[in-house]
């Protein structure tokens, strides 16, 4: 007991569950029962208790076998249930776009109702405001009488006075717009008045400068006639001058020695090269390049037929100026014969030719003026050649002839010294 006490966790009486203490009396003892001293079972209560575990186990098993079978109509139902649901989202889907729809056909329907509504009243105003117009056109345009039975048909009363008055506002209206149109249509005859006067004051000035212009025309169609007339007649004259002038005479021996012996014109001189500007160097280390023309022998330039002509009273001259002119003309072709005739040949052929040539009007006709080759400066810092022209000192001056008669001078002597003086001279070489 004073084990019991001291380890029991509560001290209540195994039967009663009343405290004790160590103070109470104790009247029965509880011992526990060691499993070793339980050994011997029965076995008929072994099989009592093997068939009330089987009794156990088959109420379990048919609980299970009725919870099993609610639980399959459960799926059943459950299955049942989704389908259900299916079929009515579907229809609950068809159901509400039949409703949108069908709100969109309200709002439609809304809108042609207000549309209609709308429509009608501003029909019923369209068709007051025509009758309206129509009574203010009966107005404008009816007589005395018809206006006076319009006006007794309107009545007495508050609607007739607004209406007689909304007539009147708009006669004056319409009375104010017909002043403001007569206004401005008196404007704008008053400026189309103007305008047709400046127009035909135009018209009349472009009249008067068409006839000057005609009388004009016709005098420059005369004066163009006439100039046709005049050519014509030149054209005469110049075929007749032309024969004259294929006969040759002293007198245009005279004239060409003239014109060749005169300074030509700038249009008429050729181009050359000159000396460098303000600079007189000359560089004697340059080689030249210079052809010497052979030695040609002296020949007359004309036959004695030639001199017999000359010999002859010359025939008359139509034109001096005219001659003249033309004279210059044939010797710059000669000229530009000499030039193309240089650029293409070599120097000796060039030479003899030149000096075999007869000059085309006298004894003392046109020379070939060459010059030299030099070398010099070109102004931009480095050197050129150019052609330096023969000294004035070798061309031989004009002859004093006889006045009283035309003789012909001896031709070797004329020969000797235009061939003396188409020979390149070695003393004014370096000049």
């Amino acid at each position: 007991l004073i084990q019991w006490f001291e380890s029991a966790p509560s001290r209540t009486c195994p039967q009663c569950r009343i405290q004790v203490s160590k103070r109470h009396v104790i009247n029965k003892l509880f011992f526990d029962v060691a499993l070793e001293e339980q050994t011997a079972l029965d076995a008929e209560t072994l099989q009592n208790e093997l068939d009330k575990v089987k009794a156990q186990l088959s109420m379990k098993e048919k609980e299970k076998r009725e919870c099993q079978a609610v639980v399959d109509g459960l799926r059943d139902t459950l299955d049942v249930r989704n389908a259900t649901i299916e079929s009515l989202q579907k229809v609950l889907g068809e159901t509400e776009m039949l409703c949108s729809s069908l709100k969109k056909q309200m709002k439609f329907l809304e809108q042609q109702q207000e549309d209609n509504r709308s429509s009608k009243e501003e029909a019923r105003r369209l068709r007051n405001k025509l009758r309206t117009m129509e009574r203010i056109e009966l107005l404008l345009q009816s007589q005395r009488p018809e206006v006076e039975e319009m006006i007794r048909e309107m009545g007495v009363g508050q609607a007739a006075v607004e209406q007689l008055a909304i007539y009147c506002v708009s006669l004056k209206k319409e009375y104010e717009n017909l002043k403001e149109a007569r206004k401005t249509s008196s404007e704008m005859t008053e400026k189309l008045r103007k305008e047709l006067f400046s127009v035909n004051s135009k018209l009349q000035k472009t009249v008067s400068e068409l006839e000057k212009t005609k009388e004009e025309l016709k005098s420059t169609q005369k004066d163009l006639k006439n100039a046709d007339q005049e050519i014509l007649s030149l054209k005469k004259k110049i075929d007749i001058l032309q024969d004259t002038l294929k006969v040759p005479s002293v007198t245009r021996e005279t004239l060409s020695r003239l014109v060749f012996e005169s300074p030509a014109p700038v249009e008429l001189r050729h181009p050359k090269l000159h000396c460098p500007a303000h600079s007189d160097e000359i560089n004697l280390d340059a080689t030249f390049d210079v052809d010497t023309p052979e030695h040609q022998p002296c020949k007359y330039l004309f036959s004695p037929a030639k001199r017999q002509k000359l010999d002859k009273k010359p025939p008359p001259v139509v034109n001096l100026a005219k001659k003249v002119l033309k004279e210059t003309v044939e010797n710059w072709a000669d000229d530009l014969e000499d030039d193309a005739l240089n650029g293409l040949l070599p120097a000796f052929i060039r030479n003899s030719v030149l000096s075999k040539k007869p000059s085309p009007g006298s004894l003392l006709g046109p020379r070939k003026n060459t010059g030299a080759v030099r070398m010099g400066y070109d102004g931009l810092g480095g050197r050129t050649k150019f052609i330096q022209p023969t000294n004035m000192a070798e061309i031989r001056p004009l002859a004093v002839r006889s006045k009283k008669k035309n003789v012909s001078r001896p031709a070797p002597a004329a020969s000797a010294s235009s061939s003396s003086s188409s020979q390149a001279r070695l003393d004014s070489f370096l000049q």
